[in-house]
């Protein structure tokens, strides 16, 4: 979205965007304590958060209707209203869910569980299932709840999430064999990908696909799932799998992962490289 707002949106569109959205924050007393391009982060006197705008100043170019920047308030102030809640546990639960990151994603503070092939599942909380907050350990003594019931309430929210998902069915043919495959809408979103981790998703997927079926997570913005394969079509999968990975903006992993009665496993582990 950044790369197209800087070709698409003019100087005086992006000022007259910007001074909206700030007479806006004022008028609904929040305070911009920083700004880096199309970040801001925003205070309501107690809090601070930090918001990407660009999808409403990028409506707003293209309309020039001066509603998106109220509707950008909507947005700030459902987050705010959010975070609010989190006072307590039981107030804040519903919100809770677990996103998908690399190892070397984790920050010191961040609440983890080990997944696989080096992912780890990340406790957040979220007001539009699309965008993740990570929570903090300090979250762990405010409440006084064990990291386990986190991941608990997290993992249930999540299947829930997994129940609402869409995803369309193709079938694609090698010449042998034909692969059902279902296609996830995961672009944009912290935790389409992150469904792979919830206990409910091989029983999920096995009803609607097969009993053994393969995952490949080469981005947060991608995941493909579909009936087991030939080693051949594996390898070939591997080489396209690492061709995405290497140019995702947001990589994860080139492993591909087999879900059956037995667990999960690595199926295949390519590496991150060409050779």
């Amino acid at each position: 979205m950044e790369d197209i707002n800087e070709f698409l949106i003019d100087r005086k569109t992006e000022e007259r965007f910007n001074r909206l959205f700030r007479g806006a924050l004022k008028k609904n007393r929040y305070t911009a304590q920083k700004r880096s391009k199309d970040y801001y982060i925003v205070s309501d006197g107690t809090d601070s958060l930090g918001f990407d705008i660009s999808a409403e100043k990028y409506s707003y170019a293209k309309s020039r209707d001066p509603e998106w920047a109220d509707r950008l308030l909507e947005r700030i102030a459902r987050e705010f209203y959010i975070l609010s809640r989190l006072v307590s546990f039981t107030n804040g639960q519903e919100f809770i869910r677990y996103t998908i990151m690399r190892g070397e994603e984790i920050g010191r503070d961040m609440i983890a569980e080990d997944f696989m092939g080096g992912l780890k599942k990340v406790i957040c909380y979220t007001g539009d299932d699309v965008k993740a907050r990570p929570i903090g350990e300090d979250y762990i003594k405010k409440w006084d709840v064990p990291k386990e019931v986190l991941f608990s309430v997290a993992d249930r929210n999540m299947c829930r999430l997994l129940r609402k998902t869409a995803f369309s069915e193709s079938v694609m043919s090698d010449g042998s064999q034909e692969i059902r495959c279902l296609d996830f809408k995961a672009e944009g979103s912290d935790f389409t990908v992150a469904l792979m981790m919830c206990a409910d998703f091989r029983s999920y997927i096995s009803a609607r696909l097969s009993p053994k079926f393969l995952v490949a997570v080469p981005s947060k913005d991608t995941i493909i799932v579909m009936s087991e394969v030939t080693n051949d079509v594996l390898e070939r999968l591997g080489t396209a799998i690492v061709g995405e990975f290497r140019f995702a903006s947001r990589p994860l992993t080139t492993d591909i992962f087999l879900y059956s009665s037995a667990g999960v496993e690595v199926a295949g582990h390519f590496s991150e490289v060409n050779n």
